[in-house]
C-alpha cells in the first residue's frame, strides 16, 4: 500500500472522501503511531451548555425583574394619580371651607345688626312705656280735676236753683236781675263744662295713639325676635357645616398621608429590586470571565493540538477529520462565547436604563414631597385691593382668571377678557402667564407675558389689580 502525503488545507482526494482510509498494521514495516486523543471537547461542551442554561436562568430572573420594575411603575403611577385626585378633592373641601366661613361671618355680623337693632327697639319701646304710663297719670288726672269741675258746677248750679226758688217772691227787677247772673255764670260753668270735655276728648285721643304706637313697636319687637332667632340658626347649621367640612378635610389629609407612606415603601421596594438585580447582573459578569478564561484555555489547547497535528500531518493524513472536527467545535464555543457577551451587554445595558428609571422616580418622588411640603407650608392667595373689602381669591396649581364663569377666577369688570391669563404652581415658584389678553397683564406695574410672582407683588389684569402674599 503507498502512502501519500497530503496538506490539511488541500483538497481532499476524491477516492478518500467515500470513507476514511485505515492506519497501516503493527507489521507493515513501517513505525506505528496511535491517532492521539484530542481531551476536554466533551467537557468543554458540557461546561458551555451549563453556562449556556444558567445565562437563559439569569435571562429569566432578568425577565421577572423587569416585570416587577414594570408592575411597580405602574403602581406608583396609579398612586400618584390617586394622590393627584386626592389633592384636587382636599383643595375642594378648602375652598368650601373657605366659602362657609364666609357665609359664617357674614350671619355672624347680620346676627349683631339685629341684636343692635333690637336694643334700639328696646329702648324705644322702654321711652314709649314711660311716655305712656305719664300719659295714663295726666289722663287720671284731667279725669279726676274735670269730675271735681262737675261736681262744683252741679253743685253752684242746685245752689242756684234753690236761691232762685227762694227768691221768686221778691220783686221782679232783681229777680231779672239775678235770673240774668244766674244764666251768666250757669253760661260760663257750660263754658267751663264743655272746655272740659274738650280737653278729655283730646287726652283720649292722644291717649289712643300712643297706645296704636305702642302696639306697633310691640309687632316689630316681636318680628325683629323671630328675625334673630332664625338667624341663630342659621348660623348654628353654618357652623355644623363647617365643622363637617373640617372633619373631611381631616380625613382626606390622613388619606393623602397613608398614599405618601405607600409611595414611600414602593420606591424603597423599587430601590430593593434594583440593587438585586444589579448583584445578579455582576454575578453574571463574574460568571462570563470566568467562562472566558475556560475559553481561553481551550483556545491554547487547540492551538497546541494544531500544531503537534501539523508536525505529523505528514504521517497521518488521516487525522486531519479529527483536527477538523476539533476546528470545528473551538469555533461553536468561540460562537456562544461571543452569544454570552452580547447577552450579558445586553442585560448590562437593560440594567442601566432600569437604574436610570429608579433614579427618575426617585427625582420625581422628591420633587412631588418637595411641592406638597411647600404647599402644606403656604397657601397662596391673590387679595383685590380695590374697593373698601378685599376679596381673597385661594390659587390651585392651576388656576385661570377671565370674565366668563368657565374660568377659576370669575372677574365681570371691564378690560377683562373672557379668557385673560392663568396662574401656575410650578416647581421654580408661582409664574402668571398671559393667554394673550386685549389689555395685557401687569406685574409691579410692568407688562408681562410670562412672570414670576413673589410675596408682595402687585398683579394687574386689564385695570384690575390684585396683591399675591403666602398665607
Amino acid at each position: 500500500m503507498s502512502k501519500h502525503k497530503r496538506s490539511l488545507n488541500s483538497p481532499p482526494d476524491p477516492d478518500d472522501t467515500a470513507e476514511m482510509p485505515g492506519l497501516p498494521p503493527a507489521d507493515a514495516g513501517t513505525d506505528t503511531w496511535a491517532v492521539p486523543h484530542i481531551g476536554g471537547s466533551a467537557s468543554h461542551d458540557e461546561m458551555v451548555r451549563a453556562h449556556t442554561e444558567e445565562v437563559d436562568g439569569l435571562r429569566a430572573s432578568l425577565a421577572t425583574a423587569t416585570a416587577s420594575l414594570e408592575t411597580a411603575t405602574a403602581s406608583l403611577a396609579a398612586a400618584t394619580t390617586s394622590r393627584v385626585q386626592l389633592e384636587s378633592e382636599l383643595a375642594a373641601a378648602t375652598t368650601g371651607r373657605v366659602q362657609l366661613e364666609s357665609e359664617l361671618a357674614a350671619a355672624t355680623a347680620n346676627a349683631q345688626q339685629l341684636e343692635q337693632r333690637i336694643t334700639e327697639q328696646s329702648e324705644e319701646l322702654r321711652v314709649n312705656n314711660t311716655q305712656r304710663e305719664d300719659l295714663a297719670s295726666q289722663l287720671q288726672k284731667a279725669r279726676e280735676d274735670l269730675a271735681s269741675q262737675l261736681q262744683m258746677a252741679r253743685d253752684e248750679l242746685v245752689a242756684l236753683t234753690r236761691q232762685r226758688d227762694q227768691q221768686d217772691g221778691q220783686r221782679s227787677d232783681q229777680a231779672r236781675r239775678e235770673s240774668g247772673a244766674q244764666a251768666a255764670a250757669l253760661a260760663q260753668s257750660q263754658a267751663a263744662l264743655a272746655h272740659s270735655q274738650a280737653e278729655l276728648a283730646e287726652l283720649r285721643r292722644r291717649a289712643a295713639r300712643h297706645q296704636e304706637v305702642l302696639q306697633h313697636t310691640e309687632g316689630r319687637r316681636h318680628v325683629f325676635e323671630s328675625m334673630l332667632r332664625g338667624h341663630e340658626e342659621t348660623v348654628a347649621d353654618l357652623a355644623a357645616q363647617l365643622e363637617a367640612q373640617r372633619a373631611d378635610q381631616r380625613a382626606l389629609e390622613s388619606r393623602v398621608a397613608e398614599q405618601d407612606q405607600r409611595n414611600q415603601t414602593q420606591a424603597q421596594q423599587l430601590l430593593s429590586d434594583g440593587a438585586v438585580a444589579l448583584t445578579r447582573a455582576r454575578e453574571m459578569e463574574a460568571d462570563l470571565q470566568q467562562v472566558r478564561q475556560e475559553l481561553t484555555t481551550a483556545q491554547s489547547a487547540a492551538l497546541v493540538a494544531q500544531r503537534r497535528v501539523a508536525q505529523l500531518e505528514t504521517d497521518l493524513a488521516d487525522s486531519s477529520a479529527a483536527a477538523s472536527t476539533l476546528r470545528e467545535q473551538l469555533q461553536v464555543a468561540e460562537t456562544a462565547g461571543e452569544s454570552l457577551r452580547g447577552d450579558l451587554a445586553a442585560a448590562e445595558d437593560l440594567i442601566r436604563s432600569r437604574e436610570a428609571e429608579l433614579q427618575q422616580h426617585a427625582v420625581r418622588i422628591a420633587r412631588l414631597e418637595s411641592q406638597e411640603a411647600a404647599a402644606a407650608a403656604h397657601e397662596r392667595i391673590l387679595v383685590c385691593t380695590e374697593g373698601n373689602e378685599g376679596i381673597v381669591y385661594v390659587l390651585g396649581r392651576r388656576t385661570t382668571v377671565g370674565r366668563t364663569p368657565d374660568n377659576d377666577m370669575c372677574i365681570d369688570a371691564d378690560f377683562i377678557s373672557r379668557h385673560h391669563a392663568v396662574v401656575l404652581d410650578t416647581a421654580t415658584g408661582t409664574v402668571v402667564e398671559d393667554l394673550e389678553s386685549t389689555n395685557g397683564v401687569f406685574v409691579n406695574s410692568a407688562r408681562v407675558t410670562r412672570g414670576q410672582l413673589k410675596p408682595g407683588d402687585l398683579v394687574t389684569f386689564g385695570k384690575t389689580t390684585f396683591r399675591f402674599l403666602l398665607k
